[in-house]
């Protein structure tokens, strides 16, 4: 028998915003509710169906998780009014926590992202003082340029070795299944690449190499981000932010927000590294530790109110609140 019950809905002013409702089986929900936010342009299963798991994970937990669809993605029609993305996509966050406030009877609100998921979950968050805790993976990054030339060493030495890095770069796949299966079109498709490189003198460092990340400039500005953040800690919310080794293969002293290094703000809130995790969490194992990290994290909230700092314990990846000069522990083998 499982331990969730879901239910399809729809909301929103013109009830244009599809949803799945995931809530624990034959139990009475507090007062806690999660939002499960869309990656990209992908649909509300997420990649690799990680929002689907992540849902039935938390109310398993006893946490109903909604992941829904913003206006134009997936079974979502598109919005009426004119506001740009992010306005349109607070706008949709908050019609998602309006409605489990009614239908439910849910007031406070943790929110996960991935991606561009991140940076709404921030959003939402800033926006909406309902929200008490944001759990963001692969959100804004704010490297130095010491830390952008380690990590696209780092990651030329960790490529032959480590299938977390390899995962992230389409011509790795296309050139291995190209010499794997023969496949014309996928030959096609390296050779491709492989002029397009040459012809254009190959991306710079800043726009994405091969052994870059390819991450793209953030929306706001390092200071910005560091004041967001520290106002949301300020309010009580849990901010927990985790980064993949897709955009590098090791981090040391906070390296993805490198811009940041000594801040108070790394002593409020929690920081992960996992160097061996994909952006997209592509293997069952990398899932596994995604949805323990997910699990562990959102009921240390529960448990411990909206200031609670969760511990790692458990999800077998390096945590914050090491010293700036400090270098996290290599995880534990799964």
């Amino acid at each position: 028998m499982s331990d969730f019950v879901e239910t399809t809905e729809l909301f929103g002013e013109a009830e244009n915003l599809f949803g799945m409702f995931t809530a624990p089986a034959g139990a009475r929900p507090g007062d806690m509710g999660c939002l499960v936010l869309n990656t990209g342009v992908n649909h509300r299963i997420g990649p690799h169906r990680i929002n689907v798991k992540t849902a039935r994970r938390l109310a398993g937990a006893g946490i109903p998780t909604l992941r829904f669809d913003l206006a134009g993605i997936g079974d979502s029609s598109a919005a009426r009014s004119r506001l740009d993305f992010r306005a349109q996509a607070v706008e949709d966050m908050k019609a998602a926590l309006d409605h489990l406030e009614s239908r439910y009877g849910l007031r406070r609100f943790l929110v996960f992202g991935i991606c561009s998921g991140a940076e709404n979950a921030m959003a939402v968050a800033m926006a909406d003082p309902r929200v008490v805790g944001v759990l963001t993976f692969d959100g804004p990054m704010y490297l130095t340029r010491g830390v952008r030339l380690e990590r696209k060493l780092r990651r030329m030495a960790a490529f032959p070795v480590n299938p977390a890095v390899r995962a992230g770069h389409l011509w790795w796949r296309d050139l291995t299944q190209w010499l794997v299966h023969r496949d014309g079109a996928t030959g096609r498709r390296v050779l491709e690449r492989l002029h397009l490189a040459r012809s254009s003198g190959g991306p710079s460092a800043d726009e994405g190499a091969i052994f870059d990340g390819g991450d793209t400039a953030p929306v706001v500005s390092a200071a910005e981000y560091e004041r967001r953040l520290l106002s949301l800690v300020d309010r009580g919310v849990a901010v927990s932010l985790m980064y993949s080794a897709t955009y590098n293969a090791r981090d040391r002293s906070h390296g993805m927000l490198s811009q940041l290094r000594g801040s108070p703000v790394f002593d409020r809130l929690q920081y992960r590294f996992w160097p061996d995790v994909d952006h997209t969490a592509t293997t069952l194992t990398m899932q596994a530790r995604l949805l323990d990290a997910v699990a562990d994290w959102a009921r240390g909230v529960a448990r411990g109110g909206p200031g609670a700092r969760p511990s790692a314990v458990g999800s077998g990846i390096s945590t914050l609140a090491r010293g700036p000069d400090r270098e996290p522990r290599a995880p534990a083998t799964a």
